[in-house]
């Protein structure tokens, strides 16, 4: 999550509203992310942005119909 948020936050190509959403995961983990362990509250909030920022990749690229992740897509078409 980390990785791919940073990796977005530092692409010139990349739409304002992806950055935004990338920059809001980056800020959620930047504390813990060189940590072993990590507060559940600040895992869950960061599994939140990232959420958010899959559905602003979605936006960007046209969408698909699937929940986001961490739903049980096992019911989902394929």
């Amino acid at each position: 999550m980390y990785i791919l948020a940073t990796e977005i936050v530092a692409a010139e190509a990349a739409p304002g509203d992806l950055k935004r959403a990338a920059r809001r995961v980056s800020r959620a983990l930047e504390d813990v992310v060189d940590k072993p362990i990590a507060d559940a509250l600040v895992l869950a909030r960061a599994r939140a942005r990232f959420a958010e920022l899959v559905a602003a990749l979605d936006r960007s690229v046209g969408g698909t119909k699937r929940p986001p992740p961490g739903r049980d897509n096992r019911a989902a078409a394929r």
